[in-house]
C-alpha cells in the first residue's frame, strides 16, 4: 500500500528544526527553482558551520534558510502566526 504524504502547512513548517527543498519552498512561498537556490546556500551555511556534526544530511537548519533569505526566524514566525 502506497501512502502519499499530506503537504505541510506553513504553520506546521515554521516549528520543524529542519526543512526539505519542498519545505522551503511551502515557507516562503517560492517557485521550485528559487527554493533550490534557498536551499543550495543554506546548505552551504550548515555544511561551513557545522562541518561533520551536521544531523540531517537531506535537510537544512530552519535558521540557516532564513539567512539565506535575510529574513530573521522571528519575523517570519510573527508573521505566519499572525495571518
Amino acid at each position: 500500500m502506497i501512502q502519499i504524504r499530506r503537504k505541510h502547512t506553513r504553520e506546521e513548517i515554521v516549528d520543524q528544526c529542519y526543512l526539505s527543498i519542498e519545505d522551503v519552498r511551502t515557507l516562503f512561498e517560492v517557485g521550485y527553482k528559487q527554493a533550490r537556490r534557498i536551499y543550495e546556500i543554506a546548505d552551504e551555511i550548515d555544511s561551513e558551520q557545522l562541518k561533520n556534526w551536521r544531523i540531517q544530511d537531506r535537510k537544512v537548519r530552519i535558521t540557516s534558510a532564513c539567512k539565506a533569505t535575510g529574513i530573521p526566524l522571528q519575523v517570519l514566525q510573527k508573521q505566519i502566526k499572525n495571518g
